[in-house]
C-alpha cells in the first residue's frame, strides 16, 4: 500500500526574528532620508535609491518568512525549508525504516542524538522528536510538528518490530474511516 501526506507548517516569528526585521526597516529609513537629502543635489538617482531600498527592503523582510514542508512517500520523510514563499531547501531525508523512536516532545525539549534537524513552528506546543540510525549522520534526531496524517503515515512505514511497538499511538492517529469503507453489522438473528 503506498503511503502520501504532505504537511506545511509556518514557523513562528521569534523575537530574533522581530529584531532582524526592526533593524532591516531602521536601516531603510536612514538609507531613504539620506536619498532625500540627496533629492536636493542630484533630482532623480535619488529617487532610483529610495526605489530599489524600498524593494530591498520588501525582499529582505520576505525572507524572514520561513514554512516547514514534510512530505512522507511511502517509506521516506522529506523535510524542506521554505524561505520567503520562494526558496526550497531540503534540511533532510529520513528513511522511516531506520527510525527507532518517536514520540511527544517534553518540556526539556532535548534528545539524545549526533544530529539535530529543527523544522518546527518555534511554539514549543505539540512537538514531537523522532530518531533514526543514518549512515551519514549517525544518531539523527528530527523535532517537527506532524499533524495526525503525517503520523500515520510514517509510522507505517517504520521497521515491523519498531511499528508494533507504536501500535496504540499507530491506532491513535488512524484516519476515520468514510461511510463507503465502513462496514455494516449484520444483526443477530434471534435465539429460537
Amino acid at each position: 500500500m503506498d503511503r502520501f501526506s504532505e504537511q506545511l507548517l509556518k514557523k513562528e516569528p521569534t523575537g530574533k526574528d522581530m529584531f532582524i526585521r526592526g533593524l532591516y526597516i531602521a536601516g531603510a529609513m536612514v538609507l531613504i532620508a539620506g536619498a532625500a537629502f540627496l533629492f536636493l543635489y542630484t533630482g532623480i538617482v535619488s529617487l532610483a535609491l529610495a526605489g530599489g531600498v524600498v524593494w530591498a527592503l520588501v525582499w529582505l523582510l520576505q525572507n524572514t518568512s520561513v514554512e516547514y514542508e514534510y512530505i512522507v512517500t511511502n517509506d521516506d520523510l522529506d523535510i524542506d525549508k521554505i524561505i520567503g514563499k520562494r526558496k526550497r531547501k531540503r534540511l533532510i531525508t529520513v528513511s522511516l525504516s531506520k527510525v527507532q523512536e518517536i514520540g511527544e516532545l517534553k518540556s526539556d525539549g532535548s534528545v539524545n542524538a549526533d544530529v539535530t534537524v529543527m523544522a518546527h513552528d518555534e511554539t514549543g506546543m505539540d512537538m514531537w522528536y523522532l530518531c533514526a540510525d543514518t549512515d551519514k549522520y549517525g544518531k539523527l534526531a528530527v523535532i517537527f510538528n506532524p499533524d495526525r496524517s503525517t503520523l500515520y503515515n510514517m509510522i507505517g512505514g517504520f521497521a515491523p518490530s519498531v511499528r508494533n511497538k507504536y501500535s496504540e499511538l499507530y491506532q491513535a492517529v488512524k484516519p476515520e474511516s468514510t461511510d463507503e469503507e465502513t462496514e455494516t453489522e449484520e444483526p443477530e438473528s434471534p435465539e429460537e
